[in-house]
């Protein structure tokens, strides 16, 4: 390796803008992608570029990007990666994923492509929409099952762009992803940049990173990774809102750089393309040269210090906040941590503690007219009530097989109830039936994986809600799992076991005020018990 590396800022990441050129009119793109063909350079001109970088710099330690507008538009691409693999470099692809056939998977693996990045913004309908393009989702989603089944990338990343018209679909993308078992997925808010300036209605409100936020760390320890994008500072290093847990970091000009569809050598391609930000041409300089002496705006630890900056507590940990939404017209950050969550709305809450009337007047507005069967507490003094609604009160006679001595009933069986929770009402909406990986005439057991089943169950109900029929619909937020509701059958006495009673106050201390339903569903009795002392509950079964 030759003594010009520049040991201060190593350059660990290189994006070729292989083309300008895109299938694909995407609402947020940055760049725009409007340039003509023939403003790209050749192949030769890049393979000298590489020649250059790997007898300089080495190929060790340097990432190569391949991206665009959509990289394979071009026809001779994969001369160029094959170019740069015979060099030693590890490269990546960005793309739409619109364009992977089998050949261009095959062109893939013979240059050793080590990494994809493919964008997917929503499911089919959002997707296609933002991405303006029909047909594209299919695409996208055979071309990822082609790449898994093809077995020789090394990580398969997917990237979303959450915007306020997509947002509330990212945990069904989720699920579909951890389905496909691809290797990571990135998140990113979309910011006012290139054409995303044109689409105001798609920014994120405070409340919307709250939500990915919180929709990251529920995740954080879920089968498929998902990685945080180097947008923007979120307080990470005092009040942890953002989930990533590392010190937001600007490194454009650093350790990134580009060279762009015309030549142009640059920063991070995401960055304003400004005339003082082009530190180059590769068809008159050389791009290590460039590297080693040029780049001093980029380099310069107050680039991005405005003058709201100069007093901040966060001075030293934003830096002024991410390059590519800096206004270097007003000299000011386009987006601020302090001023944007100042103004924060809380979330809408529920009710304190709404009362008996409360909760049923609605049902009956839904319903019609509706039979109750109560089940009183043994002791008058307890105040506890759990209503189950008409549908959930349907759906546990029919899991349970309620009234009847059915094959399937006469071993232990065990639901989840999920629903709303106050403080002296429960609402159960939803009975879910629960896994048991052991199951007998009087015995059933459990475990963490069964309860994740429950806890993904409960999510996807929350996602799916909106899409519902009417009288699943109400103003009481979000459902969570509340209890379980098992079975003594046949001859078994109806009261809790030192087993039960173990378990219950377990699950009291992991979830709160846990429910426990006990039920024999052929001589049909029922009881419900609720709190750390598993007392009984009042239990109102409503029915149409």
């Amino acid at each position: 390796m030759d003594k010009s590396v520049n040991r201060k800022y190593p350059l660990y990441t290189l994006f070729f803008e292989v083309t300008s050129q895109c299938n694909a009119l995407c609402d947020h793109c940055g760049s725009r992608c409007t340039a003509s063909k023939k403003d790209e350079l050749s192949v030769e001109i890049l393979k000298k570029v590489l020649d250059d970088v790997a007898n300089q710099f080495g190929t060790k330690t340097i990432m190569l990007n391949i991206t665009g507008g959509e990289p394979l538009m071009r026809k001779d691409l994969f001369q160029l990666t094959g170019y740069a693999d015979m060099l030693g470099f590890k490269w990546g692809l960005v793309t739409n994923g619109m364009l992977i056939t089998d050949e261009v998977i095959q062109k893939m693996k013979e240059t050793h492509m080590s990494t994809i990045t493919i964008s997917l913004d929503g499911m089919k309908k959002t997707h296609e929409e933002f991405r303006h393009v029909p047909g594209s989702f299919n695409k996208i989603i055979s071309a990822i099952e082609k790449l898994k089944k093809s077995d020789f990338v090394e990580h398969i990343q997917v990237t979303f762009i959450a915007t306020k018209k997509n947002i509330t679909e990212l945990p069904e993308v989720y699920r579909m992803l951890t389905m496909l078992e691809i290797d990571s997925l990135r998140i990113s808010g979309i910011d006012p940049i290139g054409r995303a300036k044109e689409n105001e209605e798609l920014m994120l409100s405070a409340e919307d990173y709250t939500f990915l936020f919180d929709f990251m760390k529920k995740h954080s320890s879920s089968p498929l990774p998902i990685t945080w994008s180097c947008s923007h500072y979120f307080g990470n290093t005092e009040h942890t809102l953002d989930p990533t847990g590392k010190k937001f970091a600007c490194y454009t000009g650093i350790h990134v750089a580009s060279i762009l569809s015309n030549g142009d050598i640059f920063g991070c391609p995401n960055i304003p393309r400004r005339k003082e930000l082009i530190q180059g041409n590769v068809l008159q300089d050389n791009f290590c040269d460039v590297w080693n002496k040029k780049f001093e705006y980029y380099r310069n630890p107050n680039r991005t210090k405005a003058k709201q900056c100069e007093d901040c507590e966060y001075w030293k940990y934003c830096k002024g906040d991410s390059f590519h939404t800096f206004d270097f017209e007003t000299n000011t950050p386009q987006f601020c941590y302090k001023t944007f969550f100042s103004g924060k709305q809380e979330r809408k809450k529920e009710p304190i503690n709404p009362s008996y009337v409360d909760i049923v007047t609605p049902l009956v507005q839904k319903n019609g007219r509706m039979d109750h069967l109560t089940i009183k507490p043994l002791k008058e003094e307890e105040t506890k009530t759990v209503i189950f609604t008409p549908q959930a009160t349907r759906d546990l006679y029919h899991l349970f097989h309620y009234g009847e001595c059915h094959p399937s009933n006469l071993y232990e069986q065990q639901v989840a109830l999920i629903g709303n929770q106050w403080q002296e009402i429960s609402l159960i909406k939803y009975v879910v039936p629960a896994i048991l990986y052991n199951r007998a005439g009087n015995m059933a057991t459990m475990d963490d994986f069964c309860l994740q089943q429950i806890q993904e169950e409960v999510a996807i109900i929350n996602e799916t809600m909106a899409k519902a029929d009417k009288v699943y619909q109400d103003s009481y937020g979000d459902v969570q799992f509340l209890g379980f509701a098992h079975s003594h059958p046949v001859e078994t006495e109806l009261r809790f076991s030192t087993n039960d009673t173990k378990n219950h106050q377990d699950f009291v201390r992991q979830f709160g005020d846990f429910i426990s339903i006990l039920l024999n569903p052929q001589k049909k009795r029922i009881v419900c018990f609720s709190g750390e002392e598993c007392k009984q509950a009042k239990l109102v079964l409503l029915s149409k």
